[in-house]
């Protein structure tokens, strides 16, 4: 483990790495949160917040429609337009939850929706007119659009803002207390993310890896600071004041590793939520890896195959928990916060996860 974390500070400035096992916690820090933008470089701290990303879609969304299913106010085979009336008569009319937490919806992955809008309360009508990208329950296809969608619907069926929701549905019963939307824990050091909406901006004009139509002249607001403390998903920012369904919540390593072990108690029948709902929500669809909401990795270490559940966030920030084995573990890292090359996530998270299912067993 050592080795392995000396050579992933080679490609990031820092990380945490968080481990429960049977409720044991150990959480370490190595490297620096912070190198650009300051007069010296900021150490990396245990307790350092970091920008979750799309991990937003489990902490939050998903959670919360958990929630709702549990108290019969949902079915996940109700269809999305019968809370998004803008859908109903268009192509999307027939997309239900299901299909939006499977990511089958046919939706696009990403638009950069704060080019042509400004106003979140016109997004849904937006994304009803966007025409789908693919044929509805065919393949799965990682949106955005989607879990924004269902961030909306979570604010028509509560009745309450999204951060309000969260924080009833989820945070306060699991006492994660240093999670929120939109900003980081008051007092709490931060890991800095990318400089601006660098990445973003280059999406657009090179059109990659989405043919998006939106053109970067179009948009005079692109951040072009370092961003810490700043919400990195462009339409979360921009559009939603770092409140939607998709990205916005500012995390740290105990939260997820709360989080992870409120999910393995509940497989237990002894937990936050319920034992028959989360089993629905993490059975394998029909795509390897995607459960609703919830994405999982496999991993066999002397013969024991094993399933971890969770999901990655795009700033470079993963949890996974296993119920088999009672554990959870969480790597958070600056990966966006270099020049150069980018290191992907997932190659940053697989050595880990190896490595991790190997601790476990020792």
């Amino acid at each position: 483990m050592d080795k392995l974390i000396s050579e992933t500070l080679t490609r990031v400035p820092g990380l945490v790495l968080g481990l429960s096992v049977k409720g044991e916690r150990t959480v370490n820090a190595y490297g620096n949160r912070q190198v650009f933008g300051v007069g010296s470089p900021l150490p990396m701290t245990v307790d350092t917040s970091f920008d979750a990303g799309s991990i937003t879609k489990i902490l939050a969304t998903t959670s919360a429609l958990m929630r709702l299913v549990e108290s019969d106010e949902i079915s996940l085979n109700q269809r999305a337009s019968t809370f998004l009336p803008a859908w109903v008569g268009r192509e999307k009319e027939a997309i239900t939850l299901r299909d939006l937490l499977l990511h089958r919806g046919g939706l696009w992955e990403w638009r950069p929706l704060y080019i042509a809008f400004r106003d979140s309360t016109e997004i849904a009508k937006k994304i009803a007119s966007i025409p789908l990208r693919y044929p509805v329950n065919q393949d799965r296809h990682y949106s955005d659009l989607g879990f924004i969608s269902l961030g909306q619907i979570l604010i028509c069926l509560t009745g309450e803002e999204l951060s309000d929701s969260i924080d009833k549905l989820v945070c306060e019963p699991l006492g994660m207390n240093k999670t929120q939307y939109a900003t980081p824990h008051p007092g709490t050091p931060i890991a800095a993310t990318s400089l601006g909406d660098r990445i973003e901006r280059e999406m657009v004009i090179s059109k990659g890896p989405f043919p998006v139509p939106e053109e970067a002249s179009e948009f005079t607001k692109w951040r072009t600071h370092v961003l810490v403390g700043e919400v990195n998903d462009g339409n979360a920012f921009h559009l939603f004041g770092g409140i939607s369904g998709h990205a916005g919540l500012f995390t740290n390593a105990e939260d997820l590793l709360i989080f992870g072990e409120s999910m393995n108690s509940s497989m237990r029948g002894e937990g936050s939520y319920s034992q028959k709902v989360l089993s629905e929500f993490l059975e394998t669809g029909p795509d390897t890896g995607q459960q609703l909401g919830f994405r999982s990795w496999f991993d066999t270490y002397e013969g024991c195959t094993s399933q971890f559940f969770g999901h990655t966030g795009f700033p470079g920030v993963v949890l996974a928990f296993s119920p088999s084995h009672d554990s959870v573990a969480t790597l958070l890292t600056n990966r966006l916060h270099v020049e150069g090359e980018i290191p992907a996530t997932e190659l940053l998270w697989q050595p880990f996860l190896r490595a991790i299912h190997k601790k476990i067993h020792e």
